[in-house]
């Protein structure tokens, strides 16, 4: 497969992109990070923040302009209800997949003061699982792209297959290895995946050598690696970008991936006619960049004026 993939034409869908997968109530403490056998750490602060991998991206897309869809699970409760409230406030079309008995998804996130790097500790119901049987076609294929995590192998699987049949191109997010993954990253036109991931699919190998077989394997039109203060680095065909990242005052990391998956499919959508993928992918780090510069994953989430200034300003901060 070649870059880029053909998106359909802006009138020929009711949405730019549809987003399928997890969402999340994030309970967010900061503080410093605990000396080594300490038992009790007075926080600085602590919030309750709405996130979720594909639900940030959902948002991130939204805010840029994009006609936006999420599709996900939700529990009967208190923290469902605050996501869902949430994504419709930033004009996400929410699909609810209701479980009844099940609690929504939740996180434990500690951000630490010095860095912004965080922790998180996540609790997701089983019962909250979409099985493949359950999945709404229609709201699925409606848009341009369709962005996917996964969270559940074999209904995202059936997600990306249905896309495939109705000329849908897909991206996946995917932060672990996992029993059954190449499965579907063999169903996906565009791989964003995180360093650990690489580490997990080819352990001890170079980041290149194995984003470069990554690619080769799945037969991607474009397979790119998140690296976190270091930017990315992306393969399509025969062509290796290293796009390296923004200088920022950091405040929180939680999010900067998803926030890098929806700056990119944003970026594309908008230049679907010649989609630059160095351009894209500059814009994919300005996202991530100024989101990490607010505390909670979809606090700092740019608008596409933000985005645009941080990446045409002549001698914008980069890192090396």
């Amino acid at each position: 497969m070649q870059w880029p993939p053909r998106l359909a034409p802006p009138h020929a869908t009711t949405l730019d992109v549809v987003v399928f997968g997890e969402n999340s109530l994030d309970f967010v403490g900061i503080g410093p990070r605990p000396p080594e056998g300490a038992d009790k750490t007075a926080l600085d602060a602590f919030d309750l923040y709405v996130g979720g991998q594909a639900a940030t991206a959902a948002v991130a897309c939204a805010r840029q302009g994009l006609r936006t869809r999420y599709v996900g699970s939700f529990g009967a409760d208190d923290p469902g209800n605050t996501v869902r409230a949430a994504l419709a406030r930033d004009g996400v079309d929410v699909v609810a997949v209701e479980r009844a008995g099940a609690k929504s998804r939740v996180a434990m996130v500690l951000v630490d003061s010095a860095t912004g790097s965080r922790t998180v500790f996540g609790f997701r119901d089983p019962a909250l699982a979409i099985d493949p049987a359950s999945l709404p076609p229609g709201a699925l294929v409606s848009g341009r792209v369709l962005m996917l995590d996964a969270t559940d192998l074999s209904t995202a699987m059936s997600a990306a297959r249905l896309a495939r049949e109705a000329g849908v191109p897909t991206v996946i997010d995917v932060d672990h290895e996992a029993r059954g993954v190449d499965d579907l990253l063999a169903e996906i036109d565009v791989l964003i995946v995180s360093e650990s991931f690489l580490a997990e699919w080819r352990p001890g190998g170079k980041i290149g050598e194995a984003l470069r077989k990554l690619a080769a394997e799945y037969r991607s039109a474009a397979a790119i690696v998140t690296l976190g203060d270091q930017g990315s680095l992306a393969v399509a065909g025969d062509r290796e970008i290293r796009t390296p990242a923004f200088r920022v005052n950091v405040a929180d990391t939680t999010g900067a991936g998803d926030a890098f998956r929806g700056g990119f499919v944003s970026a594309w959508v908008r230049m679907a006619e010649k989609p630059d993928l160095r351009l894209i992918l500059d814009f994919a780090n300005a996202t991530a960049a100024l989101n990490c510069c607010a505390v909670g994953a979809q606090t700092g989430l740019p608008r596409l004026a933000e985005v645009e200034a941080l990446v045409t300003v002549p001698g914008s901060a980069r890192s090396k």
